[in-house]
């Protein structure tokens, strides 16, 4: 992240000390108020996910999810590396209703 830019700390979107939520109104004027600046996501993301090629068959995805517990995976096209999709249990649970 670059150096000049302000990030704002997480527990502006936190109300209290146990971590209750705020209400949607009560986000949607912290960030009106504090449009330019960004919020530092990193301490919350996993480094290296698990990821699925775009050319990788169902079973394999099954096997991920059923294995890891996820609840989500990234798709990525494995010619360039870019995301192209993020697959989640609902999408799995629709397909199998099949």
């Amino acid at each position: 992240m670059p150096e000049s830019t302000q990030v704002l700390p997480w527990h502006l979107f936190n109300s209290d000390f146990w971590s209750n939520e705020r209400s949607h109104l009560e986000v949607k004027d912290i960030a009106e108020l504090h449009g330019e600046r960004l919020v530092d996501l990193r301490p919350y993301m996993i480094e290296e996910p698990h990821v699925v090629f775009k050319t990788d068959k169902l079973p394999k995805v099954l096997d991920l999810f059923r294995h890891f517990h996820l609840r989500s995976l990234p798709v990525i096209d494995p010619n360039d590396g870019t995301p192209v999709a993020v697959l989640t249990r609902a999408d799995i649970f629709s397909y199998m209703a099949l």
